[in-house]
This record gives C-alpha cells, sequence and structure tokens, in this order.
C-alpha cells in the first residue's frame, strides 16, 4: 500500500465534528409542579437556643477552631425538626474533614427530616453522595446524587459525572455511557473525563470499535493533545486497521508529539505492518543516533532485519556488524554475511561467514552453504567445493549434492583440479 494511501485515511478524522449530545433520556423528568411547591415553601427560623449555639459554634468554625466548634454544640437534643434538621446539618459540615463517616450520618439524618429550605435541602442531598462517592460507597451516593436531581430539576455535568464513575467502580460499564454522555452534552468548555470514562467503559466491555469511535471525536475536540493520537493508533492496531493504525501515529509523528522510545518503537512496527520497511529502518536509525532509542540488541535488530527486508542489503549488513560487535554472536555475523552476499559483495560475505565460523554458531552446514555461494561467483572453484564438502558434513546433504556436480563441470571445463 502506499504511503499516500495511508494518510488518506485521516479524512476521517477531518469530518468528525463536535456534536452536541442530547441529555440521556435514561434518567425521568423530575415533578415541575412539586419542585415549584418546594422553592415556594416559606422559610422557617432555628428556634433561640439552637441559634445562639451554631452562631457560637461558627464563630469558632471561622477561626479554625474545629474542634471547640464541634464541642459547643455537643449535648444539645433540639425537639423541633427544623431545629434538629439544621443542627445536625451544621454539625455534619464541622465533621466533614475530622470524621466523614460521622459527617455523613449527621447528614443523613438531616435529610431525612426534610424540612430544610429548598437550597439546604438540595445541598444535604449533593454533600450526602459525593460523601459517599468518597468513602466508596457507590450505590449510596447514586440513590442520592439522583435524589438531588429529582429534587432540584437540575442537571449538572459534573453530577453526570460522578455518576458516570459510580458504575464504573461498580464495574456495571453499560450503565457508564449515558451519564458521562450527558455531562458531554452540558459541558460549556469541553473536558476529557466524560470522554475518558467512556474510552475505558467501551474497552472494559471488550466494544473495541466503539472505544475507537470515542478517540476519533477526541482527536478532533483534543486536538493538541498528543496522548489520544497515539491511543487512536493503538486501538486501530488492536481492531487490525493498520493503514488507520499508520495513518494516526505517523501524523502524530509529523506534528511533533511523539517523544518517546516506545512511541517510535510503535511507529517503526506500524510502518513494517503496512509492508514499508524501508522507513521504520530509517524512523529507528535517526532516533538511535540522536541518543532517544538505545544502540542495543533490539533497535540495531530491528534497523537491519528491516533494511534487509526492504532488499538495502548494504545497510543491513552493517547494522548486523554493529550488533555483531556489540555481542560477539556468530548468528548475527552469519546474517550480515548474507546480506553482503545479497549486496553481491563476496569478499565482505566471505569476512563474515568466516568470523561466524570463528565465534561458533549452531547450525555450521547453513554458513558453509553461504561460503560455496561468495566462492563460486569469484569463480574461486576450488574453495567453492571444499566448502561443497564440509556442507556436506554439517547436514547440508541436499544443498551439496546440488552444488557438487555444477561446481566440478566448471572446474573442469577451466582445466581446475578440484
Amino acid at each position: 500500500m502506499k504511503l499516500n494511501k495511508l494518510t488518506s485515511a485521516l479524512v476521517v478524522f477531518a469530518t468528525i465534528s463536535a456534536i452536541s449530545l442530547p441529555v440521556s433520556s435514561a434518567y425521568a423528568a423530575p415533578d415541575a409542579a412539586k419542585i415549584a411547591e418546594r422553592k415556594a415553601k416559606k422559610s422557617q427560623a432555628v428556634g433561640e437556643k439552637v441559634g445562639k449555639a451554631i452562631g457560637k459554634a461558627y464563630e469558632l468554625y471561622s477561626a479554625d477552631k474545629i474542634s471547640e466548634a464541634i464541642a459547643t454544640l455537643s449535648g444539645i437534643e433540639p425537639s423541633a425538626a427544623f431545629d434538629k434538621a439544621y443542627l445536625y446539618k451544621f454539625l455534619g459540615t464541622l465533621y466533614a474533614e475530622k470524621d466523614p463517616a460521622k459527617a455523613l450520618k449527621m447528614l443523613t439524618d438531616a435529610a431525612k427530616l426534610d424540612v430544610l429550605s429548598f437550597n439546604d435541602q438540595a445541598q444535604l442531598y449533593r454533600t450526602i453522595a459525593d460523601l459517599n462517592l468518597g468513602a466508596k460507597k457507590y450505590q449510596d451516593a447514586l440513590n442520592n446524587y439522583n435524589k438531588w436531581m429529582d429534587f432540584t430539576g437540575e442537571t449538572n455535568p459534573d453530577v453526570y459525572m460522578r455518576i458516570a464513575n459510580c458504575y464504573y467502580e461498580m464495574k456495571q460499564y453499560t450503565k457508564v455511557i449515558a451519564p458521562a454522555d450527558a455531562a458531554i452534552a452540558l459541558m460549556k468548555t469541553p473536558k476529557k473525563d466524560p470522554y475518558i470514562m467512556k474510552l475505558g467503559a467501551y474497552y472494559e466491555n471488550k466494544q473495541i470499535k466503539k472505544a475507537i469511535e470515542v478517540l476519533e471525536t477526541m482527536v478532533v475536540v483534543f486536538p493538541d493533545d498528543k496522548q489520544w493520537w497515539v491511543q487512536l493508533g493503538n486501538f486501530y492496531n488492536l481492531d487490525e486497521q493498520y493503514s488507520k493504525a499508520l495513518a494516526a501515529v505517523d501524523l502524530a509523528y509529523k506534528q511533533g508529539y511523539l517523544k518517546t522510545e516506545n512511541e517510535i518503537k510503535l511507529l517503526a512496527n506500524l510502518y513494517n505492518n503496512n509492508n514499508i520497511p524501508h522507513r521504520s529502518a530509517a524512523l529507528l536509525e535517526k532516533h538511535m543516533k540522536a541518543g532517544l532509542l538505545k544502540k542495543d540488541r533490539g533497535v540495531l535488530t530491528s534497523i537491519a532485519s528491516s533494511y534487509n527486508s526492504s532488499r538495502d542489503f548494504d545497510k543491513a549488513a552493517f547494522y548486523y556488524g554493529e550488533l555483531a560487535k556489540l555481542e560477539n554472536d556468530g548468528e548475527v555475523y552469519r546474517r550480515q554475511g548474507l546480506s553482503y552476499l545479497m549486496a553481491g559483495k563476496q569478499p565482505e560475505a566471505i569476512s563474515a561467514l568466516q568470523k561466524a565460523l570463528e565465534v561458533g554458531v549452531k547450525d555450521k552446514g547453513k554458513v558453509h552453504t553461504a561460503l560455496i555461494e561468495a566462492y563460486f561467483y569469484q569463480s574461486k572453484l576450488k574453495e567453492a567445493y571444499r566448502h561443497v564438502e564440509l556442507a556436506r558434513a554439517n547436514g547440508q546433504e541436499k544443498v551439496a549434492n546440488s552444488w557438487g556436480p555444477y561446481i566440478r563441470e566448471r572446474a573442469s571445463k577451466k582445466g581446475i583440479t578440484l
């Protein structure tokens, strides 16, 4: 596949626009009449005794004397439901940092009385939900976020995000999508969190194509965030859409987004997967010389094998040689010799192959068969025939039987005694 066709895969990204999503219909519409009735409810005043105690406690709270503020209110047990709810709400606020569990109990007791003003009661449900979320009581948190929505009739992107988070933590991944979409629809300025939540949910449910759809949107909504381009490439790769994977990661590279060793290696692998080994080798070579990639066995092997696949045998031989010198590996010297042989450089091939035998290889027969060819094409028939015999002695009878008669015939015509 040609490279210009690969980059055309990005047309799909460019045509995606940030679409406002409707608030999910998974949530029932609150009762507007009841909400209006709650808002119209006359406010009450707290009793004198409780009011004085709370006033004193508030002064201490304002001076960061939390323990003293709590002590001021301890032992007070008002009989009126409104006073009791107001006191519990205030105490719950004081306990929030010191003892979240106690704060949660106080606030829950206050909410059950359902006598506070509209705003105070609404705040109670929201705070109770947040505390439950912090305490990892996800179902309780969900219940109270829903109570808040039913009570107020309001929609809020942060609340929907918390609902999505609860479902995610409960591993109910299918239920994550609706509140995450609702959060996206309500946000005036796009934020990554709900998209990440959807991405994670689809991934956990093994819905890779759906996850890809999320990422295709994210690279448009957050074009300067390099990680989503790389993630998109990874997910395309996971879905075996190799041309699109290359298009995404290659574009990220051209924009200067690929900075790490693994990111460069990912792009190199994608070039190979798309049958462009020369680009893979050149990319690794460039970043190895720049110091981003280590000059180690893995990188040198990848460069050499990719140049070999692209039939740039001189460069393949050079990098096999670099690896062979680094590790003194006979098998790598053999590969270097084969690359020189393919490049038509028989003297260099012979030198590398002899080095392979000197250092040691598991299959000497393969080295001798390569040396047959290297010597033959230099018209060194005696040496070629000597390696025919050595190949035969090392398990390469078929090759020896094929080359032997041919070399004897050529030697006979030239009057050479083998």
